[in-house]
């Protein structure tokens, strides 16, 4: 197996917890509770950023490898990887939500609790989706040469937030993640 493979599940795992703990603030803010805005915040930068910049590419260069050395197994992983631009666009919604509620527009409660869900759910099932075909895919299809080949074109961006080196940005958000992930130990699965 791919050590590719490891540091993208790795990476889904680090996902499903920043989306365990928007969770929880999205059930404080639909009670009509008071959320911790920076968790918000932070996790839709983040969201904004790395796994358009860092996550996606990696993905992005193996399914172009799997295209071009197996192209009769393409249509079935084509759809999980055109979803990333689509993930995007659901991703700079919510935090267009999130601004426009932080900036004090007129937005009722429930559109920004049904557009931080659908974020949330649309992130999952292109997780679990990734888990159950893609990687399965990759990791049978790609011999070594391949994966030699694929190490080559990566190019190498920590990651900002659970990165050895947390950027200073993402530093409260880190903070409160891993103290809410005291209080709340997060068990759930993609």
């Amino acid at each position: 197996m791919a050590a590719l493979i490891d540091t993208l599940r790795e990476e889904h795992r680090n996902i499903a917890r920043l989306l365990g703990a928007l969770e929880h603030q999205v059930e404080i803010f639909a009670q009509e509770g008071t959320p911790d805005y920076d968790v918000i915040v932070g996790i839709a930068e983040y969201f904004l950023e790395y796994p358009d910049l860092c996550h996606h590419p990696k993905e992005d260069i193996i399914f172009n490898r799997i295209k071009t050395e197996y192209p009769k197994q393409v249509p079935s992983v084509d759809h999980l990887l055109s979803e990333h631009r689509l993930i995007h666009g659901r991703t700079l919604r919510f935090r267009t939500t999130v601004n426009e509620l932080l900036s004090g527009a007129d937005i009722g409660r429930s559109t920004i609790v049904d557009t931080a869900r659908l974020f949330m759910e649309g992130e999952r099932r292109h997780m679990q989706r990734e888990e159950e075909f893609f990687f399965p895919l990759a990791e049978q299809m790609l011999s070594a040469a391949d994966w030699s080949h694929i190490e080559g074109e990566l190019a190498k961006r920590p990651d900002p937030l659970f990165g050895e080196r947390v950027e200073t940005r993402y530093r409260l958000l880190r903070e409160r993640l891993l103290a809410w992930e005291q209080e709340y130990p997060y068990d759930r699965d993609l």
